[in-house]
């Protein structure tokens, strides 16, 4: 298969995942509106009635991360493109694995809730510098680069985010701050997936 048919699947997986990822996400905020939103994680959904859709989110957001680390390692072949799309890859794995381990309840301390923890910071950390990495080498192969500043903004807000959930933790509104985080994430997939699905203007 040619790598431009090769990468517009690969691209079409990533965008699927954030479309799936988008509508648990509204879905469970809708269905189990018991969660506080200001202090609470996402993970906390998953001991509800529809908790096994946000396992099934992660799941897809592991996937869609891997294709997306494999369709830019095609396609940004410079050192920076490749550890991003190496650190994209190490994102979707521990989403994907993270999938398996359920958040531990409020009070409760187990294994499984000490494994999730430590792959959610893992990703959560990959993610921005990924973006960083690849989203400038990703829109000058697919000539998304006019105006040369856009690349670098969508690359850098993940950034921003980051930033404004280290300071939710500390100030208290750690559940907000963790869901802009999200939301953003699911953009900026969306966007480079679609960039690449697209294909060279």
């Amino acid at each position: 298969m040619p790598t431009a048919d090769r990468n517009r699947w690969l691209a079409a997986a990533a965008l699927t995942a954030a479309g799936i990822d988008l509508a648990v996400f509204l879905l469970l905020h809708l269905v189990q509106p018991g969660v506080d939103i200001l202090h609470q994680p996402t993970s906390a959904y998953i001991h509800g009635a529809f908790g096994f859709t946000s396992s099934l989110a992660s799941a897809a957001v592991g996937l869609g991360g891997i294709a997306l680390a494999a369709a830019v390692w095609r396609l940004a072949p410079a050192l920076g493109g490749r550890i991003g799309a190496g650190l994209l890859g190490v994102f979707g794995l521990a989403k994907l694995v993270q999938a398996f381990f359920p958040i531990d309840p409020v009070g409760e301390v187990s294994g499984a809730g000490t494994v999730h923890n430590l792959l959610g910071n893992l990703a959560f950390f990959v993610l921005p510098i990924a973006a960083v990495l690849v989203t400038r080498p990703v829109a000058h192969a697919t000539g998304r680069d006019r105006p040369a500043w856009w690349p670098v903004v969508a690359g850098w807000t993940l950034v921003a985010t980051m930033v404004l959930v280290l300071a939710g933790d500390g100030l208290g509104f750690f559940g907000l701050a963790q869901r802009i985080y999200l939301v953003n994430a699911m953009a900026w997939t969306a966007l480079v997936a679609s960039w690449l699905w697209r294909g060279r203007r």
